[in-house]
């Protein structure tokens, strides 16, 4: 039996600074005397390298194998591992241990863009899955079973799966599906959980990808506990067998110089989750459904509720903490009321594009700040309601694209830009993506063929905001020489 309330990497800093010892040992601030801030003298006393009784990241033997063993019991992992780099290095080694050069794998095209850094690390081949969108705001929720059960079919060297669950916006897959078709065909299922590292304390909450039948999981903790900036943890199922390949990539990606600030933190937040994580997110559970339906009683606005995204195809459960607003019917857009929201309100939200905006509560927030996100877009509502709503873009499916090179040999290949009308058979030197959907028309090593070509023009012409192009006017595009 585990005692779920130590916290043995805070308790080794904390023993460690009571002693009081002159150190004479990096890092260079000196236990925080170098810093004049008074914030950061703080935080500078307990950042320390890894000194006697402080335990080896890399050679555990000691508060971090602890620390490590109490992680993988609250996540109902077989091993787990820090990951001081946020979500982004726990993707890349596991691209780098289980996915090698020329191994082709099912990647969702809402991917975030580690999973094509894992890909140029690796040598991996993606076999594009496409998504399933919402048909009012065009954004991104989930992959269907169904999609993904055809490409294993035309496919049959797939190595497995590396899925995106939940979504941005909350929304997971339908995981428990997913994974018995890769099992019964002996392929991976491996899973970016950034955004759910608080699932598996409360039932009402979508079901963790481990639980679901992932072999491997990675958790961003900062996005939605008490965690610093880039904690994150990487999770192996119970039953994994390639555990020293995959210990072995993290290893090597992994500084030898961790901060022990944030590793305390994954530490404390365990153990905060373990012992109080059912009454804080319940709390919060209930918070949620009631301010969503008052939220929806404002004239204007529509902001998603669970038993609507449960009916979209591919969705099987949404995170209540994430609020999900569409502000089409008002007569300015989603960027300009996160606008005035930031200005007027002091209230800074995660995310906001031409039809929608993204507010991520935590369990932390209280009643009043729910009730100040209320009050604030019912006033607003009230002051941009719609005689007329605001005119957007209507937003096209990017058709499928063409693969010519491994994202590895397009991230070594030399590029140059080319005007756009030029473009027309050239090979993608880099992202292009528009905002919404968000998912990118070309990453880099994929045709420009005519109807891509035609694509592009479109966006052009659109006004709808691009990421990823170095020219975000779409006048030139980078491509492969």
């Amino acid at each position: 039996m585990y005692d779920h309330n130590a916290t043995p990497i805070y308790s080794a800093l904390k023993k460690y600074m009571a002693e009081n010892n002159l150190r004479l040992h990096m890092p260079g601030h000196s236990g925080g005397k170098g810093f004049r801030e008074e914030e950061l003298k703080a935080v500078g006393a307990l950042d320390l390298s890894e000194v006697p009784g402080l335990d080896d990241l890399h050679l555990p033997l000691q508060a971090i194998k602890s620390a490590r063993l109490l992680l993988a019991d609250a996540f109902g992992a077989g091993q787990s591992l820090f990951l001081l780099n946020g979500a982004t290095s726990g993707i890349h080694a596991l691209f780098l241990s289980l996915l090698p050069a020329g191994t082709k794998v099912i990647i969702p095209r809402n991917a975030h863009r580690s999973f094509f850094g894992g890909m140029v690390l690796s040598g991996a081949w993606p076999v594009y899955l496409p998504c399933c969108l919402d048909p009012g705001t065009g954004i991104a929720l989930a992959v269907s079973n169904e999609d993904l059960s055809r490409l294993l079919q035309q496919n049959s060297e797939l190595e497995g799966a590396f899925l995106t669950s939940p979504s941005y916006y909350g929304t997971s897959c339908e995981l428990d599906k997913i994974s018995a078709v890769l099992k019964e065909k002996n392929k991976l299922l491996l899973v970016d959980e950034a955004h759910g590292g608080h699932f598996p304390f409360h039932p009402a909450y979508p079901r963790p990808a481990l639980q679901s039948g992932a072999d491997a999981v990675v958790n961003g903790l900062h996005k939605t506990l008490p965690v610093l900036n880039q904690g994150a943890c990487l999770h192996l199922a119970t039953d994994f067998g390639e555990w020293e390949q995959v210990f072995t990539a993290w290893s090597l990606l992994t500084t030898t110089s961790p901060s022990y600030p944030i590793m305390a933190s994954i530490d404390l937040a365990r153990q905060l989750m373990v012992e109080e994580g059912f009454s804080l997110l319940e709390r919060a559970w209930h918070l949620s459904r009631n301010f969503k339906s008052r939220i929806n009683q404002i004239k204007g606005l529509h902001c998603f509720e669970e038993e609507e995204l449960k009916t979209l195809p591919g969705v099987s459960g949404v995170d209540p903490l994430k609020v999900l607003i569409s502000t089409q019917e008002l007569s300015i857009d989603g960027l300009a009321v996160a606008k005035l929201l930031r200005q007027k309100y002091r209230i800074q939200l995660e995310l906001a594009a031409p039809g929608i905006i993204l507010a991520m509560m935590s369990i932390f927030h209280e009643e009043d700040d729910w009730e100040r996100l209320y009050r604030a877009l019912e006033e607003l509502a009230w002051d941009y309601r719609a005689k007329r709503p605001a005119s957007l873009a209507e937003v096209e499916i990017p058709p499928p694209p063409g693969l010519i090179l491994s994202p590895r040999e397009a991230y070594q290949a030399a590029k140059k830009p080319l005007p756009l009308e030029e473009c027309g058979g050239a090979i993608a030197g880099e992202v292009i993506a528009a905002y919404p959907p968000g998912i990118p028309c070309l990453l880099p090593g994929e045709l420009i063929d005519e109807t891509m070509l035609d694509y592009l023009r479109y966006l052009k012409k659109s006004g709808l905001r691009l990421q990823g192009t170095q020219d975000p006017d779409l006048n030139y595009v980078r491509i492969i020489e």
